[in-house]
C-alpha cells in the first residue's frame, strides 16, 4: 500500500485545503496551499 504524505496545516483553518493537498499528492497531483484555500472558498477573515 503506497503511503501518504504528511503536510503540517499551518494553522486550524487549513484542515480541508491541507487534506485536500494530502491526498492530490497520493493521487500524482500538486497543488499550493493557497490555491485550494481559495478552490474551497478558505479566507483568512474570522466570521
Amino acid at each position: 500500500m503506497k503511503s501518504f504524505i504528511y503536510y503540517k496545516q499551518p494553522d486550524s483553518r487549513d484542515c480541508g485545503p491541507t487534506c485536500l493537498r494530502m491526498i492530490a499528492k497520493h493521487y500524482g497531483r500538486s497543488y499550493i496551499l493557497q490555491y485550494l484555500r481559495e478552490k474551497s472558498f478558505i479566507t483568512r477573515e474570522t466570521n
